[in-house]
C-alpha cells in the first residue's frame, strides 16, 4: 500500500539508485577492506578499532551529495520522501555496512590464512620467515564471554554487542553528514570531543558539589560502589535511547536542509 509519508517501494528504489551510482566505488572499498583484514585478522582490537572507525568515514559522508548545489538539488527532486531517504540512509550505514564488514573479515581471514601458509611451505634460503598457522576466527572468539547459568555454559558474543556501540557512531556521524557542509567526518568527531569534554567537567563538578573534595572523603568509594549498579542500568537505558534519538534529529536536519 502506497503512502505520501512512506513506502517500502520508494525506499527498495533509493537502494537501486544507491548501488547503481556506486556499485564502482563500493567494490573498491570493500576489496580494500578484504585486503586490510588479511594482515588484521589475528589481532582482534584492531579489527574492532577498523570496524568502528570505517564506520565514522562511511557514514560521515553519505549524505555529502546534499551540500552540493547540483548535486543538492537533484538528490532533493528524487520523488522520495525523506523520512523514506533517512531510512535507506540508516539501513545502508549501519545494517548492511556491519554485514559487509563481517563479510570483508571472513574473505580476507580465509585469503590471509591461505597465502600465509602457502609461504610457510616454501624455503627462503633456509630462512623461516613465515610459519604455518590454523585457520582462527578471532573476532570472534576472543570478543566471546562464557558465563554459566544454573550449571549451563552459555557464550555471549560481544561481537553483537560491539555491533550496538557501531549503531550509535553510525547515528552521530549520519547526523553529521547532513548538519555540516564539509569536512563531515572530522567536524562531527571534533565534536564528541567537546561533548565528552564537557560532559566529564560537569560530571566531576556535580560530584563534588554532592560529596565534597572526593580525593580525601573517605566514604566516596563506598558510595560509588552503591551506585554503580543502578548507574550502569541508567546509562544503558540512556545508552539506547541516544540511537533513535539521532535518527530523529537527523529526519528533522534533512527536512530542514531541503527547505
Amino acid at each position: 500500500m502506497k503512502t505520501n509519508i512512506f513506502d517500502f517501494k520508494r525506499v527498495g528504489l533509493l537502494f537501486q539508485r544507491y548501488f547503481a551510482e556506486r556499485s564502482h566505488t563500493e567494490l573498491i572499498y570493500w576489496s580494500i577492506m578484504a585486503i586490510v583484514f588479511m594482515f588484521l585478522r589475528n589481532t582482534t582490537p584492531l579489527m574492532v578499532g577498523l570496524i568502528i572507525v570505517g564506520g565514522a568515514f562511511y557514514a560521515g559522508r553519505f549524505f555529502r551529495e546534499i551540500h552540493s548545489r547540483s548535486n543538492g538539488v537533484a538528490y532533493f527532486m528524487i520523488p522520495a520522501t525523506q523520512l523514506e531517504k533517512l531510512t535507506a540512509g540508516i539501513i545502508i550505514t549501519s545494517f548492511y555496512y556491519f554485514a559487509m564488514m563481517i563479510i570483508a573479515y571472513i574473505i580476507g581471514n580465509l585469503l590471509g590464512t591461505f597465502f600465509n601458509n602457502i609461504l610457510a611451505s616454501v624455503d627462503f634460503i633456509g630462512l623461516n620467515i613465515f610459519h604455518y598457522i590454523p585457520l582462527q576466527w578471532k573476532l570472534f572468539t576472543d570478543s566471546a564471554v562464557v558465563f554459566t547459568i544454573n550449571q549451563k555454559t552459555i557464550d555471549y558474543y560481544k561481537l553483537f554487542g560491539i555491533s550496538g556501540s557501531l549503531i550509535l557512531v553510525q547515528s552521530i556521524f549520519l547526523l553529521g553528514s547532513i548538519y555540516f557542509k564539509n569536512n563531515q567526518t572530522l567536524k562531527t568527531f571534533l565534536s564528541i570531543i567537546a561533548f565528552y569534554f564537557i560532559i566529564a567537567i560537569l560530571v566531576i563538578l556535580e560530584i563534588k558539589l554532592i560529596m565534597g573534595d572526593f580525593t580525601q572523603n573517605d566514604n566516596f568509594n563506598l558510595n560509588m560502589y552503591n551506585l554503580k549498579d543502578n548507574f550502569k542500568i541508567i546509562s544503558q537505558i540512556f545508552y539506547y535511547l541516544l540511537i533513535p534519538f539521532f535518527w530523529v534529529v537527523s529526519y528533522f536536519r534533512l527536512t530542514e536542509k531541503q527547505v
